[in-house]
């Protein structure tokens, strides 16, 4: 049975309209809801609110789940949920805690409260197995649920995913989230082709997440053979300042598992979108 994570409800949901939709809904399903794309944002006590973009049922069949990384939202997943829709797949595309039109933690962030955030989207729309796409952030957070509920996620796309450091020769090396200089140059060009996300995103979690990939944890790794799903884990090669050996010794500490590397950088699915596309859907299936 699927796990209540941390924040009850107060009220269901409330939905609110998404401009890019073109559909005003009030929670209730219709037959035009079933096609078209709403925001809804899942309201909680003693947690922030999450808002999430649902195209499709969500509740039936296996959906894809897309989750954003560090100071980003739900938008940069256009060009694949527009993919994943055309081949009849429901996609809910999430704002994580701090981004978006999601709430902001109250004090500070933590990697477990995005991934207990994650089983707390699944469980209020009655998702009882998906398959999972993340980039960064959002796929760290995507392999943590993973690991914590193995049965609830069926297949799962770790694009650019940061390893918790195994031990000192990781951190010397610096395998943390640090943008490299050409990734704040493609960074400043997408943040003047669409400024929201980044002016909307809690500028006090950066320092708190980095600290917590500064540390050893070495029982981190010991737990990924426990996730169950088949996992795709995408490589930007060596434009990205995540060592790509880093991420091939993750996928091989998978126990279902295939490696791919794409020259782009740490925005995959920004920058060679198409290819990425082509991948994701190729390993999703139908």
């Amino acid at each position: 049975m699927p796990r209540t994570a941390a924040g009850s409800a107060t009220d269901e949901n409330r939905s609110v309209r998404d401009p890019r939709a073109g559909v005003d809904c009030d929670g209730g399903r219709t037959a035009d809801a079933r096609k078209l794309a709403v925001m809804r944002v899942l309201r909680r006590s003693g947690a922030p609110d999450l808002a999430v973009r649902v195209a499709g049922e969500a509740d039936r069949g296996v959906p894809v789940v897309l989750v954003h990384g560090m100071a980003s939202d739900h938008s940069t997943w256009r060009r694949l949920a527009a993919a994943l829709r055309a081949r009849g797949r429901a996609v809910i595309s999430v704002d994580l805690r701090g981004h978006g039109r999601s709430g902001r933690a109250r004090d500070v962030y933590r990697l477990d409260d995005f991934r207990d955030d994650l089983a707390y989207v699944l469980d209020t729309l009655g998702i009882a197995v998906a398959d999972v796409v993340g980039h960064s952030l959002g796929a760290h957070t995507a392999l943590r649920f993973a690991m914590l509920e193995p049965s609830r996620i069926r297949r799962l796309v770790l694009e650019e995913v940061p390893p918790m450091p195994r031990d000192e020769a990781d951190l010397s090396e610096g395998i943390a989230m640090r943008a490299t200089l050409g990734e704040q140059v493609r960074g400043l060009i997408a943040l003047a082709r669409n400024p929201f996300p980044v002016i909307r995103f809690d500028g006090r979690m950066g320092d708190q997440i980095v600290a917590e990939f500064d540390v050893c944890a070495p029982h981190w790794w010991s737990e990924l053979p426990d996730v169950q799903a088949a996992a795709l884990v995408i490589s930007g090669g060596e434009k990205s300042f995540l060592p790509p050996r880093h991420l091939q010794t993750l996928s091989e500490a998978l126990p279902d598992s295939r490696f791919v590397t794409i020259e782009a950088g740490h925005s995959v699915h920004r920058d060679r979108a198409a290819e990425f596309v082509a991948h994701v859907d190729g390993f999703l299936g139908h």
